[in-house]
């Protein structure tokens, strides 16, 4: 009997032929076919052959076994199939495909994988041959486990070209949270164009929505239309749980881009110290504590050199705090959390008595936090100086690395609080938020910002008035020309010691007091004015020529006491500003931590440098902590070779698109990226929306900033960046406004912007591939949108 669309229903057919054909169902372009079963009738195959296909057609003939392409076992390539068979061959073909269960490879295939051979019932799909300009493979999940990655490639000519790997092929890897994606390209592989990359995409997703799995698809583009050819589950994926999501939501701010082994061990230590003494603080229950403690060594993870949160188990943590399901949509908001579907490790059940504890203990951490954030800045002060009393220069790398692990557990034991002061800030906002909605004030979130704007003794503020009084002193002495003429660190020392005086003073008291803080400053490889005055002293002329305007220091006060809202609404503002202005001057104090962990760091590397163990100083951010100690106490250790390869490697995570959330089925694994082609925006849209953060509207041409320069002269230009941290108050201070691609009304962004008056707009995605320098652009601050007036056509 012949097998077709109007009874494979009632019979008993394999997976292949019943999945293609509730494709044709769903209107699918899918070559028309029809199903053998064994045994079967020459007369009737060639007889329905001749009524429903051209005679001019040629056909493949492939299996369809009962267990073929199942969700555990896919028979990949066990059974034979034949391409581009005339219709005379047809049933010898046909014989030859059922004789295929009777192969000894078959039963050694059963046997492996424990299944019956004579289980097994075989059919044979007969289809019309589609000669295709390209074809290939689309995996609506990556099979390394990305579950939010569609891995697609494509080759020139018939599929079995590109399953046999015997053309050229390209990869397509599309991240479907952010719609980006790169190529891989070998040879002279075809590249597909955007349009048949977005119609891959559009039709996966249907194709996953009609079968509720995750796909491996077989397709060809014939004359510009899509062509399904098989379709089957990703059997390599399994059923792993629970799956662990990354998310750069706020941390990326804090390291953008690629960030280094060194920075990354450090990193995931302290948040795993930091968050085991906040829950110590708010469950005071031991136990609790050893079974949350798996959750709290991966709050922060590494995958392809860059950092990110492992937000399920934030949302972990999250979810013990009292009135949770209210709270966590504000931390969302405030965090700039895109996806905002809760997941969690499953960690189990928590004791009501744990829950009681939890929510009596956060309360009062909340009603006491700006007293303990006082008390942190005190101690921090105290760290400060003692750590300036040690003798860095004279110690050797195992006593380096103990002031180091010192240092980092004295901080982390009192540095909980700053997580409940975010918490604090970001509690208080939302409320303001919600009080003005609440009150039917015009415009709501543009009246919260203008009640938070403005915040007295600001201390990311602080580096620019200082800066503008060292650019000032510096003419007041007539220096500016010597300064000018300064190339190096090796320039400014020299200078420095041959040149004493007032201005020299002010510097030195600059370096000391904030000379850590400078973009991208988290990272421990970072150069900062501290490890690079000669960096300082660029930033010095830039500001004698160009001084960026800074708003008083006591402007916030007047602005939020003098705003014609609701008594409430008032207050609220107070708390906002209050938490905001804590949490800033916890991040200049966080950068000084960074200063000193850094100062041990490069010393430990030019005591590896003087024994002959690496090349430079700097090298030393390509090994992680721990290893650092093993060679500091194995001296016949080789750290240069393990140093080549990161280098090697991180070269080529930093071709890769920096994804926002990456999602695995199990464990977190890195690429191994080749020949990587990235992709840019189309650049054809005038307008874009995001979040408006800071008011105000500005004109002007566009610099777009992916890799952040100390030198950079950003001087009445339109900022556009993916995204900032606190020490772009440098860049920001000059620039006209901001618009980047991450951000939420508490960012960075958003707070320094406010508080220099420079209208910012956040969240606008890939606008940095959409914009290009010298584009003339429109910002908004009060709605949120970038308009393009003119594009720049030296680009185009």
């Amino acid at each position: 009997m012949i097998i077709n669309q109007e009874n494979y229903r009632s019979t008993a057919v394999g997976a292949k032929a019943k999945n293609l054909f509730r494709l044709m169902e769903h209107s699918f372009f899918v070559p028309p076919f029809f199903c053998v079963p064994e045994p079967f009738c020459d007369e009737e195959v060639l007889s329905y052959i001749e009524q429903h296909f051209p005679d001019s057609c040629l056909y493949s003939v492939r299996s369809c076994a009962s267990v073929e392409d199942s969700s555990s076992h896919s028979f990949a390539g066990q059974f034979q199939t034949f391409l581009r068979v005339e219709r005379s061959s047809v049933c010898d073909r046909i014989r030859e495909v059922l004789a295929g269960l009777r192969k000894e490879h078959i039963f050694d295939y059963c046997k492996i994988h424990e299944i019956d051979p004579s289980s097994i019932r075989l059919h044979v799909i007969v289809q019309e041959m589609i000669e295709a300009d390209t074809s290939g493979v689309l995996f609506t999940a990556n099979p390394q486990g990305i579950l939010n990655e569609t891995v697609i490639v494509l080759g020139a000519g018939t599929g079995d070209q590109v399953v046999e790997d015997r053309t050229d092929t390209t990869a397509c890897y599309y991240n479907l949270t952010d719609h980006i994606y790169y190529y891989e390209q070998t040879g002279n592989a075809p590249l597909p164009n955007d349009a048949c990359i977005q119609e891959l995409i559009r039709t996966s997703q249907q194709v996953k929505r009609i079968f509720s799995m995750e796909c491996d698809m077989e397709y060809a583009w014939k004359d510009g239309k899509l062509w399904l050819l098989q379709v089957r589950p990703i059997t390599t994926l399994g059923n792993q749980e629970p799956t662990t999501i990354l998310d750069n939501s706020n941390i990326v701010e804090s390291y953008p881009g690629i960030t280094l082994p060194l920075t990354q061990s450090f990193i995931k230590d302290a948040y795993h110290q930091v968050f085991r003494t906040l829950l110590s603080r708010l469950t005071r229950q031991p136990d609790t504590i050893r079974r949350m403690d798996p959750v709290l060594c991966h709050m922060v993870d590494t995958v392809n050199g860059r950092v990110y949160y492992r937000i399920s188990n934030w949302y972990d943590v999250l979810l013990l705090l009292p009135f949770h399901k209210k709270l966590i949509p504000i931390w969302q908001e405030m965090m700039g959390v895109r996806v905002r579907t809760v997941s969690s490790s499953h960690t189990g059940p928590v004791r009501w008595t744990a829950r009681l504890k939890t929510a009596w203990s956060f309360c009062c951490l909340l009603f006491s936090c700006p007293r303990k954030m006082k008390r942190l800045d005190v101690y921090f002060a105290e760290l400060l100086q003692e750590f300036d009393a040690l003798d860095t220069v004279h110690m050797n790398t195992l006593e380096l690395l103990s002031a180091y692990r010192t240092l980092k557990d004295r901080t982390a034991a009192r540095w909980d609080i700053t997580l409940v002061n975010d918490m604090y800030a970001f509690l208080f906002t939302g409320l303001l938020k919600a009080r003005l909605k609440a009150g039917h004030i015009p415009e709501p979130d543009l009246a919260a910002n203008r009640a938070i704007r403005g915040i007295r003794r600001l201390d990311s503020l602080e580096p620019i008035r200082e800066l503008l009084l060292l650019a000032e002193q510096a003419r007041k002495e007539e220096r500016l020309e010597d300064l000018r003429k300064l190339h190096s660190n090796e320039d400014y020392e020299k200078y420095r010691t041959d040149h004493a005086g007032p201005f020299i003073k002010q510097a030195e008291a600059y370096i000391r007091q904030v000379g850590d803080r400078n973009l991208e400053e988290l990272k421990l490889e970072s150069r900062t004015f501290r490890t690079d005055p000669i960096l300082l002293i660029r930033r010095i002329v830039q500001y004698a020529d160009h001084p960026p305007a800074v708003p008083e220091s006591d402007f916030a006060e007047k602005n939020i006491c003098s705003n014609p809202l609701p008594w409430s609404a008032r207050f609220l503002a107070k708390r906002a500003a209050l938490g905001i202005r804590n949490r800033e001057r916890s991040r200049l104090n966080r950068s000084r931590l960074y200063g000193m962990m850094r100062t041990l760091v490069l010393q430990m590397g030019k005591d590896f440098q003087e024994k002959g163990r690496i090349c430079r100083p700097e090298d030393i951010f390509y090994l992680r902590c721990e290893e650092i100690r093993q060679a500091a106490e194995d001296p016949a250790l080789d750290v240069q070779s393990v140093i080549r390869f990161r280098k090697e490697q991180y070269e080529g995570f930093a071709t890769l698109p920096a994804y926002s959330r990456l999602v695995f089925s199990g464990k977190v694994t890195d690429k191994q990226p080749q020949n990587v082609r990235r992709t840019s925006g189309s650049g054809s849209k005038t307008a874009y929306t995001g979040t408006a953060c800071s008011q105000g509207i500005a004109e002007g041409k566009v610099l777009v900033i992916r890799h952040p320069a100390r030198q950079t002269d950003t001087e009445n230009r339109i900022l556009v960046t993916k995204m900032t941290d606190p020490g772009w108050v440098f860049l920001i201070a000059g620039a006209k406004a901001v618009v980047s691609e991450k951000g939420s009304l508490l960012s960075h962004t958003a707070i320094i912007s406010r508080e220099l008056g420079k209208p910012a707009v956040v969240g606008i995605p890939h606008i940095t591939e959409e914009l290009e320098d010298g584009d003339l652009v429109r910002v908004d601050g009060n709605t949120g949108t970038v308009t393009v007036l003119c594009r720049n056509r030296a680009n185009t």
